[in-house]
């Protein structure tokens, strides 16, 4: 096959979310041009979007060999990123973020997306404070830009972060941060599970039920089912390992859900 055929081939099939196509056609535009970093960028990124992530920086290692020293590419960087999370590197992550954020910061733009994954980075190295400066950052850099489902998630994670990062004095300020956003966010069932919890930890159990009650009943999950959308949102809240692993809530957060969801009694009595 042409090299021109593989090409759009495997941009196709990327577009298409055809993934192990793509991977395929890239393995053989590589073999045709195996000193041309960018047909390792490429497949790198393939492999994150598949979760194989040892592959992915065993090319973006490639790709970097290839490139000129002077040369950096910030996909590159963000989306190696990527791949050290999906191994729960978080030091080496961070360090990747961070060096995208500042070559995008040399060239005058500010990267609000790559702002809040260094902030969850950071919260996975329980460096709670530097967390909430990125999460607020971006936040403020979103909202300029007038994207508002942006800054409603840098936000959320601001909140959690702040209830995670100061003394059981300041958990009052982080429910502050969470009741602005649920008001701005008629939708986020985030919110208002994370408020149910921390209601719950004061033991303002009504008020918890009350927030409870509204993330799953009163919200449209997204999830379709057979008779239309379905509407229990707080499903996935009830998995702990979902919520600390794949959400990441902070661990005081997380605990504080785990005793709601099991009727125990806050440790903030």
């Amino acid at each position: 096959m042409p090299f021109e055929e593989l090409e759009s081939r495997a941009r196709t099939a990327y577009r298409e979310k055809r993934l192990e196509d793509a991977l395929d056609y890239l393995t053989r535009i590589i073999a045709l041009e195996p000193d041309d970093g960018q047909w390792y960028e490429r497949r790198a990124q393939v492999l994150v979007d598949l979760k194989r992530f040892e592959l992915a920086l065993a090319d973006f290692d490639a790709a970097v060999e290839r490139y000129e020293p002077e040369y950096k590419s910030l996909g590159l960087l963000s989306n190696r990123a990527l791949a050290h999370e999906g191994l729960y590197e978080w030091e080496a992550a961070a360090k990747d973020y961070s060096e995208a954020i500042r070559l995008s910061r040399s060239i005058g733009s500010a990267p609000p997306y790559v702002l809040n994954s260094r902030g969850n980075a950071y919260a996975s190295l329980a460096r709670w404070e530097d967390a909430l400066a990125d999460y607020d950052e971006a936040a403020s850099v979103f909202q300029k830009s007038r994207n508002l489902s942006g800054a409603i998630y840098a936000q959320s994670n601001a909140a959690l972060v702040l209830a995670e990062a100061r003394s059981i004095h300041w958990d009052a300020d982080a429910m502050r941060e969470m009741e602005s956003v649920a008001r701005r966010a008629a939708g986020s069932i985030d919110m208002r599970a994370a408020l149910a919890a921390m209601h719950w930890s004061f033991g303002e159990e009504e008020k918890a039920e009350e927030y409870w009650e509204w993330a799953c009943t009163r919200i449209n999950s997204g999830v379709l089912r057979e008779g239309g959308p379905a509407i229990d949102g707080c499903r996935l809240y009830k998995d702990m390992d979902w919520l600390a692993r794949i959400r990441r809530w902070p661990p005081s957060m997380v605990r504080k859900m785990d005793d709601f969801l099991n009727l125990r009694k806050g440790s903030e009595l």
